[in-house]
C-alpha cells in the first residue's frame, strides 16, 4: 500500500500537467489566429484608407485639367 499512494498521486498530476499544457498550447493557438486576423483586418483597413486617399486625388486632378 505505501507504493500504491505515490504512484496514483505520480498518474493524477502527470495527467494534471498534460491536461493543463493542451489547455494552454489551444489558448495560444487561439490567441495567435486572434492576432492574425487582427493584423490582417488592420492590413485591410490601411489599404481601404489609402484608396479612398487616392479616389479625391483623382478626381481632383481629372477636374482641374
Amino acid at each position: 500500500m505505501g507504493v500504491i499512494m505515490p504512484t496514483i498521486l505520480d498518474m493524477l498530476y502527470r495527467e494534471y500537467c498534460r491536461a493543463r499544457l493542451a489547455e494552454m498550447r489551444k489558448q495560444l493557438l487561439i490567441s495567435a489566429r486572434r492576432s492574425e486576423a487582427l493584423e490582417a483586418h488592420d492590413h485591410l483597413a490601411h489599404l481601404d484608407d489609402d484608396e479612398r486617399a487616392d479616389a479625391p486625388r483623382n478626381a481632383n486632378d481629372s477636374t482641374t485639367n
